[in-house]
């Protein structure tokens, strides 16, 4: 089954990353509330955000982006919660 309409990504990959490569470290956003270790409510981490969904940390993944119908929303400061599971995942 294919999900219809845009859904938004949190880009968690440096700036220098997309300098030198079309790919992006990025995670998905979903509006289904879930509660997971790795599922972060995203309203709460970043009240001031424009999305208000949930953040699926665990479905981190490699895109490449110039192949992709993307537009930018916001800049936003990741917050370090989601920097540890990154790591975490990473097994850094």
């Amino acid at each position: 089954m294919n999900k219809k309409g845009l859904r938004p990504w949190l880009v968690v990959s440096a700036k220098e990353l997309s300098e030198i490569s079309p790919f992006a470290w990025v995670i998905p956003f979903t509006s289904t509330i879930r509660d997971y270790p790795l599922v972060l409510n995203w309203e709460t981490l970043v009240p001031t955000s424009q999305t208000n969904e949930t953040l699926l940390v665990q479905q981190l993944t490699c895109v490449d982006i110039q192949a992709r119908k993307i537009e930018f929303v916001e800049h936003v400061t990741i917050p370090q919660q989601v920097n540890e599971l990154i790591h975490a995942i990473l097994g850094e």
